[in-house]
């Protein structure tokens, strides 16, 4: 069977799809709009490619891209996982992953991405049949996996509707089955906070240890914090609004119920990293986070912003964003929408 195809797949937030499609579908750029769906959307190169070439859609509201075989429906899982076991089995793929595409945006409802028990109930009908095939790659379903593995994706848009590609894992987050980096909570998660944090400290790889000193502007109720301080950090918290009590009684935890422009700003000395998820338009974020970590007694060396949209016609000024944080003197910026964000997306940024 030949697998060189000029179909590429890329799956995002419900609402992303435009500006990932504007990046790329272009009358100058490299692909033209195929089949869609919200959250997920094949688009047609110029040329047939190999499976785990480079030649992918490339955007920050992107959650996976990968390349695009073909689709299947049926309502019964055992057939369709034999079809596809059958049919690539002779693509060198090293792991499968299984996931859904979302069905609404994160937090509606209180949906949130990642496994649900349908994948996982096809995670099992694979693994047993891998098992009765003989084949080692069985213990990959599933899995977290490093750079260089090459991926076999199965994405289910409808639970009797699926599609198979295929990517090859060169960043983190594309070592993650469906891009979704696999929170597990506790059960008094104060806020959904929390997730973002952790996936945006996971998908960063800023190197925060045990000890040190990191500060949350609009840390009210708590969730982020309650994940800092499970990280072992010396938090501080500048919100007016009141904090949770598990987050405020913590030995660890300060809190200056204050507004940040009311702190003065040599308070920030002594503090490595900063973190901002503050429910206000972007350049409101960034004039004040610029006004904190340009201060001459600052000593920050990594940034987290989660960076606000009141409409989607804003993607755009991601770069813009990153340029002005550059200009603060961070050398490495990187910005995605992150799987539990909302309308929203994270920027990172360290010094070297």
């Amino acid at each position: 069977m030949r697998f060189h195809t000029p179909f590429v797949y890329f799956c995002s937030q419900h609402g992303a799809e435009n500006a990932i499609k504007s990046d790329n579908c272009s009358a100058e750029g490299p692909f033209r709009l195929s089949f869609s769906q919200p959250g997920f959307v094949t688009l047609k190169g110029v040329m047939e490619v190999a499976p785990w070439s480079h030649a992918l859609p490339n955007s920050p509201w992107i959650r996976l891209a990968g390349h695009a075989f073909a689709s299947l429906r049926g309502d019964d899982a055992v057939p369709l996982v034999e079809k596809v076991l059958s049919d690539y089995r002779e693509l060198d793929w090293d792991a499968i992953h299984v996931w859904q595409r979302d069905p609404v945006m994160p937090g509606w409802n209180g949906f949130e991405p990642g496994k649900t028990p349908l994948v996982s109930a096809i995670e099992s009908e694979i693994i047993k049949q891998l098992h009765s095939l003989g084949d080692p790659r069985a213990d990959s379903v599933g899995k977290i996996v490093p750079a260089k593995t090459k991926v076999l994706d199965l994405i289910l848009l409808e639970p009797n509707y699926w599609w198979v590609g295929s990517h090859l894992v060169e960043t983190i987050e594309q070592g993650w089955p469906g891009g979704v980096f696999p929170v597990s909570p506790p059960e008094n998660m104060i806020s959904r906070a929390y997730l973002k944090l952790a996936e945006a400290i996971a998908w960063s790889e800023l190197p925060i240890a045990k000890g040190d000193r990191i500060v949350e502007i609009g840390s009210s109720p708590g969730g982020a914090c309650q994940r800092l301080l499970e990280l072992g950090l010396i938090v501080t918290g500048v919100d007016p609004a009141e904090m949770d009590p598990l987050v405020l009684s913590h030995p660890r935890f300060s809190h200056w119920q204050a507004r940040s422009l009311q702190v003065k700003r040599r308070r920030f000395a002594g503090f490595k990293w900063l973190v901002c998820d503050a429910n206000v338009a972007p350049n409101y974020t960034l004039d004040t986070v610029e006004g904190i970590v340009t201060y001459p007694t600052s000593q920050f060396e990594g940034l987290l912003l989660t960076m606000k949209l009141s409409e989607w016609d804003q993607s755009h000024k991601v770069s813009e964003h990153m340029k002005r944080v550059e200009s603060w003197g961070f050398a490495n910026v990187r910005a995605r929408q992150l799987a539990y964000n909302r309308r929203e997306y994270c920027l990172a940024a360290t010094r070297s």
